[in-house]
């Protein structure tokens, strides 16, 4: 394990290769990180898909953006999305970074390999059996014990003499876009978020518990509802989505004050989040959205690693787990009552 002992560094470049769930985890310490060097200038190289989580921070000076293979469109093709993702990394080269930091919890080969293309004078990362730093580099093993994902990652980030307290995750709203234009959401009152969109199985609530969700609430006290969910057809095989789950749950509160929010986009999501008091959902992706915009959660848990690693970080939170680590065995009562604790 090395130690910074430099004097104070001038440009870093952030790696990151994960899901919006994991990037949200870095802007703690890219928040603390801009804390401790307030001149620094910080770059993350994100994908196309997580990479709107971070427009608008103003801890960060540029998102450069690559297109990973999976994600690219119909109208791409391969080809293309490796070598403009190659055009990247050598822009990025040019730039004689002062630092690379490899934003992962674990030894990963491949970040690691890409951060020694872009030509840094010093690598930071997590090392186990795979990768050899260099003298310049530093090279961390990774914390034992059941740490928080944002505290894996601020670990890194000390090894720089970021010694400041873990700050909540950060998420900036850009109001200049109007999102859903569709829809006028009600600011008086307490607006609750229902997300029912998951990629798993064993995250997937039924409609019915949704809908015996939204009743039980309001015959408890008065509310504003927002269903969110993506957008397609549950058979779309390259795109499913809940349009008609959501159809479905709307049909079933049609007297309840339940309104429907498409989220066509990830702003779109950011934004109808941002008029909630309280968020519903399965673990995932919204669920550390909500966390980043400050919100109160009850969290549906499908996987054990949820209450140690993965929780929402920095908010009031309930988490619900069954047995069988499957959302649908949880009642919509004990729901119902998870919520009205944080109320």
């Amino acid at each position: 394990m090395s130690n910074y002992k430099q004097s104070p560094p001038k440009r870093f470049l952030i790696i990151h290769h994960q899901n919006i769930g994991d990037l949200l985890c870095t802007t703690p310490a890219i928040h603390a990180l801009r804390k401790t060097y307030p001149k620094c200038y910080i770059v993350v190289f994100a994908n196309n898909y997580n990479a709107p989580i971070l427009y608008n921070n103003p801890d960060i000076d540029r998102v450069e953006v690559y297109t990973k293979a999976k994600h690219k469109n119909a109208s791409e093709s391969l080809f293309f999305v490796y070598i403009d993702k190659l055009k990247k990394i050598i822009k990025l080269r040019k730039e004689r970074f002062d630092y690379v930091i490899v934003a992962t919890s674990s030894e990963r080969a491949r970040e690691w390999n890409l951060a020694r293309l872009c030509k840094p004078k010093s690598i930071v990362g997590y090392v186990d059996k795979n990768i050899k730093p260099k003298a310049n580099d530093i090279g961390l093993n990774v914390p034992s014990g059941n740490l928080h994902e944002v505290e894996y990652i601020f670990n890194l980030f000390k090894g720089l003499g970021v010694v400041h307290p873990i700050p909540p995750m950060q998420l900036s709203v850009d109001w200049g876009r109007t999102g859903n234009h569709s829809l006028k959401i009600n600011d008086d009152g307490l607006t609750i978020g229902i997300h029912i969109s998951t990629r798993k199985a064993k995250q997937q609530w039924s409609v019915e518990n949704f809908a015996g969700l939204i009743k039980e609430i309001n015959n408890n006290f008065k509310a504003n509802f927002l269903i969110f969910w993506s957008p397609g057809s549950q058979d779309n095989p390259k795109h499913s989505g809940d349009d008609e789950k959501a159809q479905q749950l709307f049909e079933l509160c049609k007297d309840e004050p339940a309104s429907l929010y498409q989220t066509n986009t990830l702003h779109e999501l950011i934004i109808g989040l941002s008029k909630c008091q309280y968020v519903i959902c399965s673990d995932g992706g919204g669920m550390h959205i909500a966390a980043a915009l400050g919100k109160h959660i009850v969290c549906l848990a499908s996987i054990p690693s949820v209450t140690t690693r993965w929780y929402p970080w920095g908010v009031k939170y309930k988490l619900l787990q069954s047995v069988s680590n499957h959302v649908n065995d949880i009642s919509f009562k004990e729901v119902a009552k998870s919520l009205e604790e944080l109320l």
